[in-house]
């Protein structure tokens, strides 16, 4: 089968029009790629970042978008659904998400390549007005590297002091 698309000639071009999927990005398609942008940027930074609250809104705004176009058309124009304004620093702000708790949970993996257990620490975190009370919503673990050192002072029977870049985010959220 390959070999069968050939680029359209002058003459094919002058009545060409796309009606491919992606020939447009919709306002959906704008919001999904600019959400896995954020979401990526934070859990590199390892800072909590709630997609549901985000999604939720968005769906939300959408809903609200396409009844006005079917109201004024009959039908949903996805063109005059304009991508909607969000203030991301909102779904991974502290006055947004509190600190649940802070577990240590063995890591099988890292565990094996060491002569001593490893154990990582799993920072779990709550949105506001999201899920039942008492539950976390967001997990963020602690990077290998850091635990290895941690589990290897603890092993050595040395005192370790150092805070992680997660440890220290985390102080942000009680």
């Amino acid at each position: 089968m390959a070999g069968i698309f050939r680029p359209p000639t002058v003459d094919e071009q002058r009545d060409f029009k796309d009606i491919g999927p992606y020939s447009k990005k919709d306002a959906k398609t704008v919001f999904l790629a600019e959400l896995a942008t954020k979401r990526e940027e934070k859990t590199n930074k390892k800072i909590p970042f709630f997609k549901k609250a985000a999604m939720d809104d968005f769906d939300e705004y959408y809903k609200e978008e396409v009844k006005k176009s079917v109201r004024k058309n009959g039908f949903v124009k996805p063109d005059e659904i304009k991508p909607i304004k969000i203030n991301w620093e909102k779904y991974s702000s502290p006055e947004n998400i509190k600190l649940i708790e802070i577990i240590e949970q063995r890591d099988s993996h890292a565990s094996k390549k060491h002569p001593f257990d490893v154990f990582v620490k799993v920072f779990r975190y709550k949105y506001k007005n999201y899920g039942v009370d008492g539950m976390y919503n967001i997990s963020i673990m602690e990077n290998e590297q850091d635990a290895v050192k941690r589990c290897k002072a603890q092993y050595e029977n040395v005192s370790f002091k150092e805070k992680t870049e997660t440890e220290k985010i985390s102080e942000l959220y009680k």
